[in-house]
């Protein structure tokens, strides 16, 4: 009646991290493509809106969009680098690699969106009702 010998080392299935890989590796890559198409959009819509002197309300709720789209991408690529790095991206390669590298790059894009959001000119962008003329003579 001898022990039962149990495999010690760990394969590929029991791994421990692969499951963290693999989220980290889907969540970048929804990161990425959110963050892709987030900015084709802010750069379809926002350069006519920024050249026209009517705005529409729907134009300004759209960019109010892109603009949290970009902020709502910090955290999600920030939890795609933590699952990435527990899974063990630094020693070994595999999803939590790709899946961390992915979060990198989308925590890029989104810096640069959030920021370029941030510091657009918001000059005549608002309600028509907020713009108020104060020079003379053009009372009408």
């Amino acid at each position: 009646m001898g022990a039962p010998d149990f495999d010690t080392e760990p394969t590929e299935t029991t791994r421990p991290g692969r499951g963290l890989g693999i989220a980290s590796l889907a969540i970048g890559a929804s990161g990425l493509t959110l963050a892709v198409a987030t900015w084709a959009a802010w750069l379809i819509v926002r350069p006519p809106v920024v050249t026209a002197w009517v705005f529409s309300w729907v134009a300004q709720a759209f960019v109010l969009v892109l603009g949290a789209l970009w902020f709502a991408l910090l955290p999600i690529s920030v939890l795609a680098l933590v699952f990435g790095v527990h899974a063990g991206a630094r020693t070994r390669p595999g999803p939590g690699r790709v899946g961390a590298t992915l979060a990198v790059v989308t925590a890029l894009l989104a810096l640069t969106g959030a920021a370029v959001f941030a510091t657009t000119s918001w000059r005549h962008i608002g309600p028509p009702v907020a713009y108020f003329d104060n020079q003379p003579g053009s009372a009408r």
